[in-house]
């Protein structure tokens, strides 16, 4: 099948149900965390109570290089193992409306924040890369230490915030998510949507302007 231009490419996304144009940052629930709480951490990423409000989504230490490797990486410039690690970021997933509601059921989401897909990928917001474990883990000695060692290596450091490791207890190439390293400063104006309870829409009401962004309860997905 030859290569698609862009024009043709982005009218193929338009028309195939499982693509979708919006990224969404969705608050959990399914780890004990009340309505409450969940309403909270939304309005202060808003900042929504501030005279002079500075909306920012904090990041978080993420991915594989957070939490599931070594921080001492291999440095190919070196030789050594002192590379720099960089896995802070903030996630998103780029769901269908139907992978939003399974979002909602498994991970008890109320509220969320969604931004056009094109928007964050101007800013710098990027794809995950979901690779097999195999191909990133390593088995090597050094000279100065004869102990075998893993190595987690061979991505450089703009990179790292992006990569996901696929094996045999994970395996998160369903979330489709995208990242962006770092924190995110960002306006009302550049939001898609807001996700929060209907009751709770007079709160929210405040970001909007010309009733942009759109406020919508998840539940409502019940009813696409």
């Amino acid at each position: 099948m030859p290569k698609t231009n862009a024009d043709e490419a982005r009218e193929l996304a338009k028309n195939s149900s499982d693509c979708s144009f919006l990224l969404t940052h969705l608050i959990r629930q399914n780890d004990g965390r009340t309505d409450a709480e969940a309403s909270g951490i939304i309005q202060s990423i808003l900042d929504i109570h501030s005279a002079t409000s500075k909306p920012n989504l904090r990041a978080a230490i993420i991915g594989w290089y957070g939490t599931c490797s070594s921080p001492y990486v291999f440095n190919p410039s070196t030789g050594k193992l002192d590379g720099i690690v960089r896995n802070r970021a903030v996630c998103f997933t780029e769901s269908t409306l139907s992978g939003l509601r399974a979002h909602r059921d498994l991970f008890k989401v109320k509220y969320g924040l969604a931004f056009d897909r094109d928007y964050l990928f101007s800013k710098g917001a990027n794809p995950c890369l979901n690779i097999r474990e195999s191909l990133l883990r390593a088995k090597t000695t050094f000279t100065d230490n004869p102990q075998e060692r893993h190595l987690y290596n061979f991505i450089p450091s703009d990179l790292q915030p992006f990569v996901n490791v696929i094996h045999e207890s994970f395996d998160a190439t369903h979330e489709r998510e995208w990242r962006y390293a770092n924190d995110f400063n960002f306006n009302w104006r550049d939001l898609r949507f807001v996700f929060c309870p209907e009751q709770e829409f007079n709160a929210f009401s405040k970001v909007q302007n010309n009733s942009i962004p759109c406020l919508f309860d998840l539940a409502w997905l019940d009813r696409v």
